[in-house]
């Protein structure tokens, strides 16, 4: 079905009052630098949807929001006039920058739609931060980017060199997905805030933002924003972290966490399937345990000890997230797996485990396979006697009913996996005296995470990483 013009409209309306709420919820955020936020500012030349007054700079949006969000934005979207007398995307933004020049306007284009990566111009812009600079300056003048770049300033019959002045102030924050996703997004500053998160709480507030532009109300500050709270009856509860892991894939909507970490850039490959294996086997222990730590560091400075947890990451990732965030360092936990919360809250429910145990006689170690979703163990046997590793036995725990893609299937059941795992083995480390564990895991991301959380009052723990085919060391936890 084709949506109409007026539809499509309406639809644009929708998301940039949502956008208006989502930045407004900022405010309200213990570490937030903004002061105020202005809906449809007068004074903002085109880059006026969204205004953030704040330190160090302010920060201007123009949201382009397109139903269909997947034909690309390319550099004859950014030349294009409408007709004779309008100007281009291009233009709107030289021409603002240069209005606002006296207050070193930071102006960010975001769309649901994504950038051409054929582009020459556009495939300068960065992953973290939409930033086309420094890249766009880095080729000759022969170059399809330097013929690129060339166009853009011709089309703004400038220099090159006033182009890239231009934009050092722009970024273009794209492909920023549908309206369901940012509405998950602001339900993630809604629970850091203790407000209700779900759908309908998100649309309350876009509607709010709606009515602020139809009764002309353009600046919102924080203590408005505790009275249409307030009026909306939206206080709900403890405030909830929300911690975003990107270690596969980048996520459009960083800032809506209360902290994050990147690590796409560690991986070797050139998607998130193909991500498995670092570039540098250090980087692990290095680099990103010691990233997962100052993000927890930074979620209880801030005074939260309720976590929710997101993002594209694999299964050492979300164990190692678990027990950063631990039981027994008095953190709550959840994600959402197959559409509910996961929670350390909920009452757990008996998880039979079907045990294992195949002797090696190597050294005295033990090697822990945990096959909920699939059997490994064949595949972990033929790692374990290749890396000639100190295994005194491997053992398997499966579910008594066998693994499989519905072996464990809701939160109750996956609480209940996770404590009867940690205890059995607790109690095989009890009875062989084992000084560390190799781990080994095929279970839902959600349920790695829960066991990593109440993974405590055991040995040093080194955790694999499946690289289909084989395995190769990850984080390495201590006792």
């Amino acid at each position: 079905m084709v949506t109409s013009a007026s539809g499509a409209r309406i639809q644009g309306d929708d998301y940039q009052h949502l956008f208006s709420w989502y930045q407004a919820l900022r405010l309200l955020l213990p570490d937030s630098h903004a002061a105020m936020v202005i809906v449809e500012a007068a004074d903002a030349g085109f880059v006026d949807d969204v205004v953030v007054r704040g330190h160090p700079r302010d920060a201007y949006y123009q949201v382009k929001y397109s139903v269909d969000g997947r034909t690309p934005i390319d550099s004859a979207w950014w030349t294009a006039k409408p007709s004779e007398r309008k100007r281009s995307p291009l233009e709107k933004f030289w021409w603002s920058w240069n209005e606002l020049s006296d207050r070193r306007p930071a102006m960010t284009l975001l769309t649901n739609r994504p950038l051409d990566v054929n582009d020459p111009v556009l495939a300068c812009a960065s992953g973290r931060d939409g930033r086309l600079m420094p890249r766009l300056a880095r080729r000759g003048p022969r170059s399809r980017l330097g013929i690129g770049r060339r166009s853009w300033a011709d089309h703004l019959k400038i220099s090159e060199q006033e182009l890239l002045d231009m934009l050092e102030d722009v970024s273009i924050l794209h492909g920023q997905g549908p309206f369901i996703h940012l509405i998950q997004m602001t339900s993630d500053l809604h629970r850091a805030l203790g407000l209700a998160h779900d759908e309908n709480a998100a649309l309350a507030g876009a509607g709010a933002a709606r009515r602020w532009v139809a009764e002309g109300r353009r600046e919102v500050d924080r203590a408005a924003m505790l009275d249409e709270i307030a009026r909306l009856d939206l206080q709900a509860g403890t405030p909830q972290a929300t911690l975003l892991i990107q270690e596969i894939n980048h996520d459009p909507w960083p800032d809506s966490a209360t902290a994050a970490v990147d690590w796409v850039d560690l991986f070797e490959g050139i998607e998130p399937r193909a991500r498995r294996q670092t570039r540098d086997p250090r980087a692990w222990n290095e680099q990103m345990r010691p990233d997962l730590q100052r993000a927890v560091a930074e979620i209880r400075a801030l005074g939260y000890s309720d976590v929710m947890v997101r993002g594209a990451l694999r299964l050492p990732s979300w164990f190692a997230a678990g027990a950063e965030l631990a039981d027994a360092a008095g953190f709550r936990v959840g994600c959402a797996q197959r559409g509910e919360i996961w929670s350390s809250d909920v009452d757990p429910s008996p998880s039979p485990l079907a045990v294992e145990v195949m002797e090696l006689g190597i050294g005295s170690d033990l090697a822990i396979g945990i096959s909920a979703t699939t059997s490994i163990a064949d595949d972990v046997l033929e790692h374990l006697r290749g890396a000639v590793l100190p295994v005194k036995a491997y053992i398997d725990l499966a579910p008594e009913r066998g693994p499989g893609d519905r072996a464990i299937v809701n939160a109750s059941a996956a609480r209940g996996w996770a404590v009867e795992v940690r205890n059995t083995v607790r109690e095989m480390v009890r009875s062989t005296g084992a000084a560390r564990i190799h781990l080994f895991i095929s279970s839902p991301g959600g349920a790695a995470f829960l066991l990593g959380h109440l993974w405590n009052r055991l040995p040093t723990t080194q955790i694999y990483a499946d690289m289909s085919p084989g395995y190769a060391p990850a984080y390495l936890l201590p006792a």
